[in-house]
């Protein structure tokens, strides 16, 4: 009689005990390192992610969230954040933005100069050393990007070749920037569930890879728009894709920009709940309650943290990267909302047509 032999996916619960505390012990003698994003909103719980985290940011349109993941990964591999990032490497699937934009942006940034001024305009000499030491900085061979679209199984085949290609590094770090444009591979597939498998075998079979993945808010958010309103104050339902993507993440955090959304005071809570955000809080109020100046601040809420010593930290503020000219431009803008919601109805009456007229009011 054939002898049956166990299944090679199963493994004795005291071999995976030995594999889990030969990491730990790496990490306790700093011969393995905890990979830190840069991000206090995510390193001031544990001191980093751990192998096979996955993390999704998620936002609404403009909110910034791109952004926040290119911030992210030139963080990570930033020696002065990660000493051991000279034995990383990246992929990044950028599927909604094109190189050309990033440059874009961060020539803006670096120079202060209006976006449409560095298309119409050549550098000048002065600009030109700048720019160059921008263009010597990207070119880093730790980092690989994909602008074409892929399907399911292209991102999966494409994604195990990169780590295996790449299973001596330290650390290997994949984003989607997003979710929604991985394209299905078959008719009636659906994508974000079968990417979520595939995410989840890469986890699996390789165990120095991270994932950070990009998706949005879905419209309930919209329903929730209000100043001083705790409504406004994000859950994983609002998440589009969150029924995949909730169980496989590590880290779910999103990002809001209600100043854009109408609203200059943000939520209203107790002060000593959040008093890592003093600096933000408008004046207390009769009960003692805060709310938020949204004036050019990014808020950041993390919705999960699967492990963490500070759970409670679940809110946190960034100041927005723009320039003064741009921060006066936001002040006029609210003064100017401000005016318009004192104005009473009864001053600038709404104008009537007459709807029967055959003439064009």
């Amino acid at each position: 009689m054939e002898k049956v032999k166990l299944n090679s996916k199963i493994k004795s619960a005291g071999n995976l005990a030995k594999e889990a505390f030969i990491t730990l012990g790496k990490l306790q003698k700093g011969e393995k390192k905890l990979v830190k994003t840069g991000n206090e909103f995510i390193d001031s719980h544990l001191g980093g992610i751990l192998p096979s985290d996955t993390i999704i940011f998620s936002g609404g349109s403009g909110s910034g969230k791109t952004k926040l993941l290119f911030d992210t990964f030139d963080q990570i591999l930033s020696k002065d954040i990660n000493p051991l990032a000279e034995n990383y490497v990246t992929l990044e699937y950028s599927l909604e933005m094109q190189f050309l934009n990033r440059i874009l942006r961060d020539s803006n940034k670096i120079l202060k100069k209006s976006k449409t001024s560095i298309i119409s305009e050549e550098f000048t000499e002065e600009e030109k050393v700048v720019i160059n030491s921008y263009y010597k900085a990207l070119q880093d061979d730790r980092r690989f990007i994909c602008e074409e679209s892929v399907t399911t199984s292209e991102f999966l085949d494409i994604t195990r070749d990169f780590c295996t290609l790449n299973k001596d590094k330290d650390a290997i770090i994949v984003g989607v920037d997003h979710v929604l444009l991985v394209q299905p591979s078959r008719p009636n597939e659906d994508a974000l569930e079968v990417l979520t498998n595939n995410i989840n075998l890469l986890r699996q079979e390789f165990k120095n890879v991270y994932f950070i993945l990009l998706t949005q808010l879905n419209r309930k958010y919209l329903e929730t728009v209000k100043d001083k309103d705790n409504n406004m104050i994000p859950t994983t339902a609002m998440i589009y894709g969150s029924s995949h993507f909730e169980f496989l993440a590590s880290w779910i955090v999103t990002i809001l920009d209600p100043f854009k959304m109408g609203v200059d005071e943000f939520l209203k809570v107790n002060a000593d709940r959040y008093d890592w955000l003093s600096e933000y809080m408008t004046p207390e109020d009769k009960k003692g309650k805060v709310s938020f100046d949204t004036l050019g601040n990014q808020f950041i809420f993390v919705l999960k943290t699967r492990e963490s010593d500070t759970p409670y930290k679940n809110l946190f503020i960034k100041p927005m990267d723009i320039n003064s000219d741009q921060l006066e431009r936001l002040k006029m803008q609210r003064e100017d909302r401000k005016v318009s919601e004192n104005i009473s109805p009864t001053l600038t009456p709404p104008p009537t047509f007459d709807l029967t007229s055959q003439t064009p009011p």
